[in-house]
């Protein structure tokens, strides 16, 4: 049943995923409301996943590749719904949805088959901490789409070729008041993460810092998006630098993310992250 909801979640990102497309091709609101539509029962069905899977294991199982990737898919999602009702941009969507398809459609590949929990990472408070570190990751995807908008509008203005981007899309200066928003709430559930991280690193292992490969790329990240906040409020940086300062810390990010599940190595080996 349980794969069942991922595979039609699945389905319905893709199809909204093609209407967005279109609809930053046509304009027709009939599209983007269809897509909007379907982008909610997506995330509806995996909602009821979450909810099911969660009654069954006493926690969000998080634990393989898989099921990873899909609740960062749903989050991803849901910080789209958000965004979408919050901004009235529904072209953004041809640069989140694809995003979202990345992660939902290997995870209904691969299937949920959760690991086992080591009993050093079953702490109270524990499920806080890594709801909180994919809801960062998911805010910072989505921001990442927001700045490659961006830097393809920026390109298609300076070549002064007035296609479909410059049409569709938000100003320059909206699309870049946009990511840096999403960027600044992803920059503060990374530094609780990190924070949090080291409250339970103490309580597990004895220590508040580990140079784990996860840990070591995760902090990297978090310096990278410290250095774009630091320079947006006191150097001005805006534009460009900033969209490809968004997008460097959530390569690194995601790279942790996705390498230490397919490489598991370090303290990380087979938790929740």
């Amino acid at each position: 049943m349980s794969h069942a909801l991922l595979t039609w979640a699945s389905h319905l990102y893709v199809i909204a995923a093609v209407l967005y497309v279109a609809y930053l091709v046509r304009a027709q609101a009939r599209l983007a409301l269809l897509a909007l539509l379907l982008v909610a029962g997506g995330f509806l069905l995996q909602s009821i996943l979450v909810v099911q899977r969660f009654v069954a294991h006493g926690y969000t199982p998080v634990t393989s590749l898989g099921d990873a990737l899909s609740v960062l898919g749903w989050l991803l999602a849901a910080a789209f719904l958000v965004v979408e009702r919050r901004y009235k941009a529904p072209v953004l969507g041809a640069f989140a949805l694809p995003l979202v398809v990345g992660l939902v459609l290997p995870a209904a590949v691969l299937g949920n088959s959760s690991h086992p929990v080591p009993e050093a990472i079953k702490q109270a408070g524990m499920p806080v901490h890594v709801l909180i570190a994919f809801c960062g990751i998911a805010v910072l995807a989505l921001s990442t789409g927001v700045a490659i908008a961006y830097l393809l509008l920026e390109r298609q203005m300076k070549g002064k070729r007035f296609g479909v981007f410059f049409a569709r899309l938000p100003s320059l200066e909206a699309l870049d008041g946009i990511s840096d928003h999403l960027m600044k709430w992803g920059f503060v559930a990374l530094s609780v993460t990190l924070m949090t991280g080291a409250y339970y690193a103490k309580q597990a292992w004895g220590d508040y810092w580990r140079w784990d490969p996860k840990l070591t790329l995760s902090l990297v990240g978090w310096f990278v998006y410290a250095g774009l906040v630091h320079a947006r409020l006191f150097a001005g940086w805006r534009g460009r630098r900033a969209a490809l300062l968004t997008i460097l810390g959530f390569t690194i990010l995601f790279g942790s993310f996705l390498g230490l599940k397919l490489f598991p190595i370090g303290v990380h080996t087979g938790d929740f992250q």
